[in-house]
């Protein structure tokens, strides 16, 4: 077997998403909830007190966001030979269900607002809002970077754009109820942030669930790297193969390769380098682990229709000899 190491996980990052900004993040979200809760109140506005709750669940996520980059770096050991990389993808799933809580919550209090509504204070609710839409979307902005190659950045750069939006419908609903009267745009408004917040939930919930379950990267044309794999001489088959994501930006790979019975162990070892940078340089793959076949070799039964093995119990099934 040909075993061949790339330089190591954290080599293969985009960049870990930066625990100043989220703990700087985290300290303005605190300080605006607890003004904001307080005013919403006053005002008895639905809408401002849905949108501090939103702000809370906020602060929560950023405080596991910046705990899982800071866990993150922690080296690999022993116990834990893939070191704490699925720390932030566990806290992306966990922002995500505290949001779908969240939105559930504000949903019913909505209803409960259009069967007994309440006359909110425009003006207040107006300028509540106004200083929550210019904080969030400077959290937002600061976060917007890091959120395109980190599963975890994102769910916090969403709870920060969602609460940018949600603000800024708030502050819609006060200008409505303080210069038409209408009361029920309050709740109206309230309907709409839950709506948003179920949306923006769900796909990282799909991503995060994805990449626990070991499914391959979302953006990873599997048929295609086996095709690219395929092209590299002298490789007659791929099969075995499994393609995962470690942590944001880490992905693993391992397969048998099917090379000529009569090819020599240096050969096959200049195979699994070809293999692993076509693997590195075309698809990210960061860590490869490639066992090499020869037919008819010590009692090797290749299955060529194989391509994904089907673990059966107790280590049985694959279909092949090794």
């Amino acid at each position: 077997m040909i075993v061949c190491y790339n330089s190591g996980m954290a080599g293969h990052t985009h960049g870990a998403t930066s625990g100043g900004k989220l703990w700087l993040s985290l300290a303005l979200t605190l300080i605006f909830v607890i003004v904001e809760a307080g005013f919403g109140w006053r005002a008895r506005s639905l809408a401002l007190l849905s949108d501090a709750g939103h702000n809370a669940s906020d602060a929560l996520a950023l405080g596991l966001a910046a705990y899982a980059v800071w866990v993150a770096r922690r080296p690999a050991s022993a116990g834990r030979t893939f070191g704490y990389h699925r720390v932030a993808i566990l806290t992306a799933l966990a922002n995500a269900a505290a949001l779908v809580v969240i939105a559930l919550a504000i949903l019913a209090e909505a209803v409960r607002a259009f069967v007994h509504p309440e006359a909110p204070a425009g003006t207040t609710m107006m300028a509540v809002a106004a200083v929550a839409l210019l904080m969030n979307t400077v959290i937002a902005y600061w976060l917007r970077g890091d959120s395109h190659h980190s599963l975890n950045a994102r769910a916090a750069y969403v709870h920060m754009a969602g609460d940018a939006l949600s603000s800024l419908a708030v502050l819609i609903a006060g200008a409505v109820v303080r210069f038409t009267g209408w009361t029920l745009a309050d709740p109206v408004v309230s309907v709409l942030i839950a709506l948003f917040i179920l949306y923006s939930s769900w796909g990282i919930i799909g991503d995060a669930t994805n990449i626990l379950l070991e499914g391959a990267p979302k953006d990873l044309d599997v048929a295609a790297l086996v095709a690219a794999m395929n092209a590299v001489p002298p490789v007659r088959d791929v099969h075995d193969l499994h393609v995962w994501t470690v942590g944001d930006g880490i992905h693993f790979l391992s397969c048998h390769v099917v090379l000529p019975e009569a090819c020599t162990l240096a050969e096959a070892a200049q195979v699994v380098c070809a293999l692993n940078t076509r693997l590195h340089d075309d698809f990210g793959i960061g860590h490869a682990t490639i066992q090499t076949e020869l037919p008819g070799a010590d009692g090797c039964r290749v299955d060529s229709q194989t391509l994904y093995c089907a673990l059966e119990p107790h280590g049985s099934g694959c279909g092949h000899g090794h």
